[in-house]
């Protein structure tokens, strides 16, 4: 059994709990997520919405040469397959509804979110899990946690809503930064490890790559679209928060708190957004520090051979 790794404190529900999973076997797991943080957007869907790529190379491809790949089955089957997972690896990752997580501020209301769980060891009836995740809730301050749940608790967590939002639904599709979709079907899923090459990393669509591009997009992006944007500000607190993890592993202090000025700003700008009182040079401003700073820093490009080997379908 492990407990929350503090290295990781403060990552998306995703990222933090993925890094849990590989720590437990590569000794270089902080160096890989710290290398791997991008800011990459598309901008070709509909109606002002976005997709978010965290990440420059995939992450479900381990060191070993195995990979991570989704497993889905209907609830009777679940115990079954999550368990044989679990004996073969001595943990796996599954991927449960925030507001079905007892130790969730959001626990027993309609805030569904997607969250990925470690599991790593069963007794019995008990599993034993790990959430990484920490983070603001609109229901509250959401703490790492280490407990059992029982069986019948497990597989509540793991039965999803009706439906995600098209929103959440690409968050799920690019936990790894590059599109992988989950199986459809409204089952339980989890990830299972697999010898499986898989298919060539991919974006489909229209991406801003390049860093500044895409920073500057989302400037303007937010300044035009003020409420729009508040459905992706998850996603903009994990690109923050993915930065912030990458500055910490650097010891930059300096980049670390202007990264975690981004959410809160963002949050006010939107909320006022809604009031009617825009909030467009406090966004600029923002956005515009934050795209100065990086250029100073001059983050090293990923190798030719980890980028995507193609954008559109």
């Amino acid at each position: 059994m492990t407990a929350p790794d503090p290295r990781f404190a403060g990552l998306s529900c995703y990222t933090a709990n993925l890094a849990g999973y590989r720590a437990g076997e590569f000794a270089d797991t902080p160096d890989r997520f710290a290398d791997s943080v991008r800011v990459a957007v598309r901008t070709d869907l509909p109606e002002g919405q976005l997709a978010f790529s965290h990440h420059r190379v995939p992450l479900d491809r381990l060191p070993d040469g195995t990979r991570l790949a989704w497993a889905t089955a209907p609830v009777d089957g679940v115990v079954e397959s999550v368990d044989a997972e679990l004996r073969r690896h001595g943990r796996v990752l599954v991927v449960t509804d925030n507001a079905a997580l007892p130790w969730s501020p959001s626990a027993g209301g309609t805030a569904h979110a997607p969250h990925w769980l470690l599991v790593d060891d069963r007794r019995g009836d008990d599993w034993h899990v790990v959430d990484g995740f920490s983070g603001l809730l609109p229901a509250g301050e959401q703490e790492p946690y280490a407990g059992w749940l029982g069986t019948a608790g497990l597989l509540a967590a793991m039965t999803p809503p009706p439906a995600w939002r098209p929103e959440q639904d690409r968050r799920n599709a690019l936990a790894f930064g590059f599109w992988m979709p989950p199986p459809a079907g409204g089952h339980p899923q989890w990830l299972v490890r697999t010898g499986s090459a898989g298919d060539e990393p991919e974006l489909p669509g229209d991406w801003l790559l390049d860093e500044d591009a895409a920073l500057e997009f989302l400037r303007d992006h937010v300044v035009a679209h003020p409420e729009a944007a508040g459905a992706h500000l998850d996603d903009l607190w994990a690109v923050a928060q993915h930065r912030t993890f990458r500055y910490r592993h650097l010891g930059d202090d300096g980049a670390v708190r202007a990264w975690a000025d981004l959410p809160r700003a963002l949050r006010f700008a939107v909320e006022s957004a809604r009031r009617g009182r825009p909030r467009s040079a406090l966004v600029r401003t923002t956005f515009d520090h934050l795209r100065h700073l990086e250029r100073d820093r001059s983050t090293t490009p990923a190798p030719a051979a980890e980028r995507p080997p193609r954008q559109t379908l």
